[in-house]
This record gives C-alpha cells, structure tokens and sequence, in this order.
C-alpha cells in the first residue's frame, strides 16, 4: 500500500515528500487547494526531483459554463507526467479520454462507491483504481478490497468529507443576517447543527461549500488486515494545524504492525490529543430514528 498525503501549505513539501510515498494537490476543480500556478509547478518539479510520486485531485463538479476551462486544464495535465488523477464529475472522466488519459483516473465518489458491483463498473471503464466511500462498515470494506485487490484506495487519516455543494452556504447565511465576513477559503469556521453540539467544519469556496465530519478519522487497529489488498491509503491533512502530527502519522502508517498497532494508536492519542473517531467502520450507516 502507498502512502498518500494531501499537501495543503507549501512550507510542508520537504517534509512531505521526505515521509510519504506521494503526494496529492490540486488546482482546479479541488476543495481546499490554493496554490498558485507556479507554487504548483514547482510543487510538481520538486516532486520529480526527489522521485515522489505525483498526483492531482479534482474532486469537484464541473458546470456546463466550466468545459471550456476544464480541457485548457487538461491540456496543462497533459504536459507532465503525472501519477493520477483523482476525479468525481463524469464530464471529466470523457475529458480525460480525449487526451488518453483514462488509465491515470481514479475515481472518488466520496460518499457514493458503496459496493463491489460500482467498484467493478468504474474498474471495466479502464480506470486505474477508485476510492472507497467514507461511511463504509469494517466487513464491507473487507469485501470489497479482497474481491478487487490493489485496485482500491482509502482515506485512513483526516477529517471525512460528508457534504459537497454547488451552494454558497455561508454566503447566503451572511447575507440573511446581514453581516460582512471575509469567510472565502477559510479554514476556522465550524457549523454547529441546532440539535448537536459538535462542530464541523464548513469549508466556502468559488466552486461551492464542502461539509466535514468534527472528529478525525483514523484506523491504526485496522489498517493492518486491510493494506495487503489496498493500492493506497490517503492521510488528509485539511483542518489538521500541526505538522509534526501529520507527518508522525504517516511515519507510524508506515511500521504499524500487529503487534505494535494498539501502542501507536494510544501514543497518537497522548500526544496530539483531539476528537479522533474510527468514523462508521463499527456502525451502521442505515439507522432509523427509533434506533
């Protein structure tokens, strides 16, 4: 299994490559990626550089009026020698066609691969590999995995993508309560549900807003019976300050074993104490309101 980190803040790109086995960044079409066109190019370059392998994100939908720019950005992908692309909307998967790129997709429905059969439809459309849902169960990602052997990649660390939206959300709360707010791009602000307490952050940008889960997800007891099958395992560091904690993750991915699996998880725990969760591998994601 590759070790895969999202690369955030360009002041993380030495240590990242230097621990992880490649990155992931984006630029258009992506949440939480802000780069400028030469903080990306040079992202890339430094990759080559030190053999760490490269791959870009674009995660988010594509509207009719954004086609034109989606194949001017294709256009640029073409001209380097990327690792993969992870992608969501179907508008890029016929883009990526067109520039014979369908063996580097990789698709990430985010909360919608629930199965071996959507697994085996995306496969059989000659795609490298897809990104298994969120708010899987232990024994269904088991399934999964060993009917599609190193054909299947995971999110194992960071805050979980639960809502995307082609709405401005903060923009309109704003507006409705009649207050100016530099909120674009913010990575500080929470929503707080009326009948909750948990805190999860909100995340507004020009494509839209981005919901995610107040815990951070982890699987150190987990991972161990799952990374023979996987091809990748992505750490997100989105909402996650601490570099050092980041980076002692994917270290500690990396010589997890049986043995030591449990130590590693409590040393995460005492260390860098905060909400962490094992997110829905042990619940069912079906319950009824009378459970």
């Amino acid at each position: 299994m590759e070790l895969l980190l999202t690369l955030r803040k360009m002041d993380q790109l030495e240590r990242a490559v230097s621990v992880a086995d490649g990155i992931i960044v984006g630029k258009l079409f992506s949440s939480g990626y802000h780069f400028t066109m030469h903080e990306f190019n040079q992202i890339y370059s430094y990759c080559k550089e030190h053999h760490c392998k490269f791959y870009i994100v674009m995660d988010n939908f594509v509207s009719e009026n954004e086609k034109m720019l989606m194949y001017e950005y294709f256009d640029y992908i073409d001209s380097l020698d990327v690792d993969g692309i992870y992608f969501h909307d179907l508008g890029i998967y016929d883009a990526a066609k067109s520039y014979n790129l369908v063996s580097k997709l990789i698709y990430d429905g985010k909360t919608v691969l629930c199965n071996s059969l959507d697994t085996a439809f995306w496969l059989d459309k000659g795609i490298d590999s897809v990104v298994l849902s969120r708010e899987l169960t232990l024994p269904e990602i088991r399934t999964i995995v060993h009917n599609n052997p190193q054909k299947t990649d995971l999110q194992i660390f960071g805050h979980l993508r639960m809502s995307q939206s082609k709405r401005k959300f903060l923009t309109n709360y704003f507006k409705e309560i009649g207050k100016e707010y530099d909120f674009l791009n913010k990575e500080t602000l929470t929503l707080i549900e009326e009948k909750r307490n948990d805190k999860m952050p909100i995340l507004e940008e020009e494509s839209g807003t981005s919901i995610y889960t107040d815990y951070i997800f982890e699987m150190f007891s987990e991972i161990t019976s799952l990374s023979p099958y996987l091809k990748r395992g992505i750490i997100d560091t989105l909402f996650i300050e601490n570099d050092k904690q980041i980076f002692e993750v994917c270290r500690d991915y990396r010589r997890i074993t049986t043995q030591n699996r449990e130590f590693i998880k409590n040393s995460l725990y005492h260390n860098y104490p905060d909400n962490y969760s094992s997110g829905y591998l042990y619940q069912k994601t079906n319950i009824t309101k009378d459970e």
